[in-house]
């Protein structure tokens, strides 16, 4: 990996655009970034963490909130561009922090969001390949696989971490070692193996009392002492007992069971003879009394047969009697129709009266006919009224219409001296210059706030210039103090020359700090800008004003207004009152034609209504002949019809009404006949209603059930042969009862007998089960305790080091290898690191502990007894070691990029030198190295420098020197 460029805006110090080109320092291979104390030195490489991982250490938070530029202005960006390549492929990521900027529209802040772009070079383009933070991440993650913390620690030696990690503690180099190596999962299955092997203790303790209540619940049960080892011997004895009395109960039960079956048996026998004797006794009885009742059951048997024998005939007599009902209907009838008829038709009853009738049929149709002309004649001359009326009515609108044509031709023709639209246009013109002249005023007004504003920011920015005077004084009276401080009687002044002083200058109390006359400087340009913002806005308030200098005022444009308004106002009444009056002509000129064509078509329709008016009159006259009308002749002639029709029909229904009635009293005789009736008074003495007739047969259909029922029941066969004394119930009864108490006495204790051997057999598989688990919880648990043990640094781990120590001891050994190369070259063979596998103290890891040999004298000692030079060399040596080891375990990522931020001041010359000879190896294949330092001895070795300065303003700015 190699890094190339970055691009700070509005970062850290860096309020304006920095650009650091690495690639010009290619050639040098070792670059120094130079700088005052806090001008911004170590930014640089903050940037280049930011922009890989969106987090600056330095400033101790994620996602970079902390890192845009204090100089900034609310509405200026911040942006970190960082180009570097990996492999053959070169990336552009760029990446701003999340800040607070001033709304596009209204007032207030919004945040902006923080953002990230990530894409690769494909010849000369930028091709995308991640945009959101998330996904650049991700992607980044695949390109460079080194955490944050190992790219911190390989590719930027940041300042103060070098002996840290030398003369650290175990515990410390632990920390440090997890975090690079990401150890955290072997701490967390030694974490994991101690849960486990407390969980499983647990388990282990719940079984063992779990086995301890059953075994308790168990001796309880069978009434014994609890034992101190229950085995199998102990269950069985105690199982064996409980299934004894679990037999003789059954056996006892068995036995109850048949005796209580016997005893059923004979209570079966005596019950079944008993009942036997009792239906023989029920039946004699009810024979006996049926026989008794029989004589009243035939009385009752021929009365319900005559009954019904009435029945029958009297349907025929209800024809009699119905029919004689409807022959006197009929003769009264016949009487009111020869009534009616003489009322209808004076005179004598015509002996044919059926050709009577039908003649005056024959007239009503044809006086039908002429009906229609009657009621049509009656239409025609209301129509001949109506046309009267009609005409009229037309003559008399045609007179309105003329009239109303005169007054519109009069509005029509007068002149007009103004459009609507000449009047609208000169409204808009005076509302245009009195919309002007309102904007004049208000921006009168603001050219006086802004006057105002303008005398306030000047007595600023004078204010503040007199504050950056007096400091200025100030600071050139340190300079005479200062001067006179070093003044020696007899000397000769270095402003002067005189050798006389008597009246030396004395220095301040407080004295002007560079960052004093900064901040000073700053207010005063601030000052400056606001006050020529101010004078600018006054200039361009003035400039519009005259531009509106011929524009009249406001209250004179306003009555101007008022007038053009009512002027639109009648000029628009007259414009609709001329367009009403000519859509009133086309109108009244349409109506005159249409009234003409309708008093046409009403003459027409008029004479031709009178004609057939004479037609029609000679002809109805004729059908009415002495009558009012032919309606009146029409209903007199339907009277005579329907009289002589209504005779005729009562006549004819007569004559059938007594031929039926006849008929009837022929039947009515034949009847009585064939039931055996000898008149009619017997056949009435016999009718009875119908419910009388039920209750006949339902008393004699039961008598006849209940005596066919009796014989059948003493003719039974089961019923022959019993003895005449009644059987003894009882005794067996008794015995019966007896048994089944026995028997269910028997049942409980039986019941009672299951119930404890089963809770006891239950009992002891519960206990068997807890034995078998009890003994796999302990393998179990045996097994996992002596591996957290071991894991954990306690017994049988005779070194006491935990598995992380041992993990990370290992990567210590392969850290300590690659720096003993170095080491070796930089102290002439006499220093060398080793990594102690003492036995941990109470309290602490083992194996992590580094010491230094000091090949003179083969004895090893702590690195703090290190003089400043070699501890330095120690340091770097492992520090480089340690980077070497870091991205071989990253996929063996070739790092071309290395910044080293430490001092070297404390180093003597020739420790300088062997530390310079070191750094110049690493160089090789083309690796570019930064070193971070303000010592003037490296500026004088090393002619490729970055220089930091801090401006006037407090900002920075990067400088290149090559």
């Amino acid at each position: 990996m190699r890094i190339h460029q970055v691009s700070m805006t509005g970062f850290g110090p860096f309020r304006q655009t920095q650009t650091v080109d690495l690639d010009r320092f290619a050639d040098h291979g070792i670059f120094l970034i130079t700088g005052r104390t806090g001008a911004g030195k170590s930014s640089i490489l903050d940037a280049i963490v930011y922009a890989l991982y969106d987090a600056a250490p330095r400033y101790a938070t994620a996602g970079g909130k902390q890192v845009r530029s204090t100089h900034c202005a609310p509405d200026e960006p911040s942006r970190v561009e960082l180009v570097f390549s990996a492999g053959d492929q070169t990336y552009r990521i760029i990446r701003t922090p999340e800040y607070l900027r001033p709304k596009a529209r209204g007032t207030g802040f919004t945040t902006e969001k923080a953002t990230a772009e990530l894409a690769r070079r494909e010849g000369d383009q930028w091709v995308g390949v991640a945009s959101q933070l998330r996904t650049v991440g991700e992607e980044l993650h695949h390109i460079v696989p080194l955490s944050c913390d190992q790219f911190l620690q390989v590719v930027l030696l940041a300042q103060g971490q070098f002996q840290r990690f030398l003369v650290a503690s175990s515990d410390e180099r632990q920390q440090l070692l997890r975090t690079l190596f990401r150890s955290d999962r072997f701490r967390d299955y030694d974490t994991h193996l101690q849960q486990r092997a407390g969980a499983l203790r647990q388990q282990l303790s719940l079984v063992e009392s779990g086995i301890a209540a059953t075994v308790a619940a168990l001796a309880e049960h069978a009434g014994r002492e609890v034992p101190q080892e229950p085995d199998e011997d102990w269950l069985g004895e105690v199982l064996d007992a409980h299934d004894a009395d679990l037999e003789i109960a059954r056996a006892d039960l068995k036995q109850a069971d048949k005796e209580v079956q016997a005893a059923h048996e004979l209570l079966h026998e005596a019950t079944g003879l008993a009942d036997k004797q009792r239906r023989r006794a029920e039946a004699d009885q009810q024979l006996a009394r049926l026989m008794a009742e029989r004589p009243v059951i035939e009385a009752d048997r021929r009365r319900r047969d005559l009954a019904l024998a009435a029945q029958s005939v009297d349907l025929v007599h209800a024809g009699v009697l119905s029919s004689t009902q409807r022959a006197d209907a009929a003769a009264v009838a016949l009487d009111q129709a020869a009534a009616r008829f003489a009322e209808a038709v004076p005179g004598p009853v015509p002996a044919d009266l059926v050709t009577h009738r039908d003649e005056a049929t024959s007239q009503l149709a044809v006086l039908r006919d002429r009906l229609a002309d009657e009621q049509e004649l009656e239409r025609l001359r209301d129509e001949a009224e109506t046309l009267g009326h009609q005409l009229e009515v037309v003559a008399r609108r045609a007179d309105e219409l003329a009239e109303e044509a005169l007054a519109h031709d009069a509005v029509l023709t007068a002149p007009v001296e103004i459009t609507v639209d000449q009047a609208q246009s000169v409204l808009d013109r005076l509302l245009e210059e009195l919309d002007l002249a309102a904007q004049r005023d208000r921006t009168r007004a603001a050219l006086a706030e802004a006057e105002v504003e303008q005398l306030r920011r000047g007595q600023a920015r004078t204010a503040a210039s007199t504050d950056l005077d007096r400091l200025r004084e100030r600071r050139l009276a340190e300079y005479a103090g200062t001067l006179a401080a070093e003044l020696v009687d007899g000397q000769a002044c270095a402003v002067c020359g005189s050798a006389d002083h008597p009246e030396p200058a004395r220095a301040p109390g407080e004295p002007v700090t560079e960052a004093m006359l900064e901040s000073a400087q700053e207010v005063l340009d601030e000052a400056e800008r606001r006050a020529r913002e101010a004078a600018e806005r006054v200039v361009a308030l003035r400039t519009t004003l005259e531009g509106w200098a011929q524009v009249r005022g406001a209250d004179e444009l306003t009555v101007l207004v008022t007038d053009a308004r009512a002027t639109v106002s009648e000029v628009e009444r007259a414009a609709q009152e001329r367009e009403a009056s000519r859509t009133a002509r086309q109108r009244i000129d349409t109506e005159v034609t249409t009234l003409g064509v309708r008093r046409a078509k009403l003459e027409q329709r008029s004479e031709h209504v009178g004609q057939r008016i004479d037609r029609l009159a000679s002809r109805v006259e004729e059908a009415r002949a002495d009558a009012g009308s032919v309606v009146e002749r029409i209903a007199v002639l339907t009277r005579h019809v329907e009289a002589a029709t209504a005779l005729i029909d009562a006549r004819a229904a007569d004559a059938a009404a007594r031929q039926r009635l006849a008929e009837c009293r022929e039947a009515f005789e034949s009847s009585l006949r064939h039931h055996e009736f000898d008149d009619a008074p017997s056949f009435l003495a016999a009718r009875t209603d119908e419910r009388t007739i039920t209750e006949l047969t339902r008393r004699i259909q039961a008598h006849d059930r209940a005596l066919a029922g009796a014989e059948e029941t003493l003719a039974a066969p089961e019923l022959q042969d019993l003895p005449a004394e009644p059987v003894d119930v009882d005794g067996p009864r008794a015995a019966h009862a007896e048994a089944k108490a026995a028997c269910e006495a028997a049942s409980k204790r039986c019941g009672a007998a299951e119930s404890c051997a089963r809770t006891s057999h239950d009992l002891a598989a519960a206990i068997r089960g807890a034995w078998g688990r009890n003994a796999q919880a302990r393998a179990d648990f045996q097994v996992v305790d002596r591996l957290a043990r071991s894991l954990h640094g306690e017994s049988p781990n005779t070194r006491r080091m935990r598995l992380e120590s041992y993990v990370l001891g290992v990567e210590l050994e392969q850290i300590v290898a690659a720096a003993n190369v170095r080491l070796h070259a930089m102290s002439s063979g006499r220093y060398a690191l080793e990594r102690s596998d003492a036995i941990a103290t109470r309290g602490s890891n083992g194996g992590l502990e580094v010491r230094v040999r000091d090949q003179y004298t083969s004895v090893s000692r702590t690195p703090e007894s290190l003089s400043g030079g070699e501890k330095f060399l120690a340091s770097l040596a492992l520090a480089l070691g340690l980077a070497e080891v870091v991205t071989n375990r990253a996929g063996g990522i070739t790092l071309d990029t290395l910044f080293i931020d430490e001092g070297f001041g404390s180093l003597d010359a020739e420790t300088l030198d062997v530390a310079m000879e070191t750094l110049d190896s690493l160089r090789q294949n083309g690796r570019t190295i930064g070193l971070i330092s303000h010592v003037e001895t490296m500026k004088e070795r090393i002619p490729a420098q970055l220089a930091v300065e801090k401006t006037a303003q407090g900002c920075s700015r990067v400088r290149v020197r090559a």
